[in-house]
């Protein structure tokens, strides 16, 4: 099994990075690597969304399934992609007004040697970076407000 686990301490409150990270829809907007974002399905707390992925030669698709409790934490689970285990967490804690820790955690297994021999150094590129990225986006839209 491989892990991501990442904390990061932010300026700006839970509500921005919750909003942004659960906009799933807006992730190819930001995302560099992410070619196509969709939100197939958003009922009370639970959302069905597919991300495509291309980089470095390399497209796959993976959806999951997020049970949201908003602004405080969003459940990922594999429903469907080139993995034979994926889930984890985007949890978010008020530090003060100002201020949030955000950590992801993801556990994930690939569905075969050839395919995470494809995918896993760039699935593991995109993981290590994806909160910086978030980050990064939060601090741009802040600017702007």
């Amino acid at each position: 099994m491989n892990y991501i686990n990442k904390s990061e301490k932010i300026n700006v409150t839970k509500e921005m990075i919750f909003e942004l990270i659960n906009n799933v829809d807006n992730y190819e907007k930001f995302l560099p690597w992410c070619s196509r974002s969709t939100i197939i399905s958003d009922e009370k707390n639970i959302m069905t969304a597919e991300i495509e992925i291309s980089k470095s030669l390399v497209n796959w698709k993976f959806t999951t399934k997020n049970i949201i409790e908003k602004n405080k934490i969003i459940n990922l689970k594999l429903i469907d992609g080139p993995f034979s285990h994926l889930e984890g967490y985007w949890k978010f804690d008020t530090i003060d007004v100002y201020n949030t820790n955000v950590t992801l955690y993801l556990e994930y297994k690939f569905d075969n040697k050839l395919i995470e021999l494809s995918i896993k150094p760039v699935f593991s590129t995109i993981m290590s970076s994806i909160l910086d990225s978030f980050i990064s986006e939060a601090f741009k839209l802040k600017s702007n407000e």
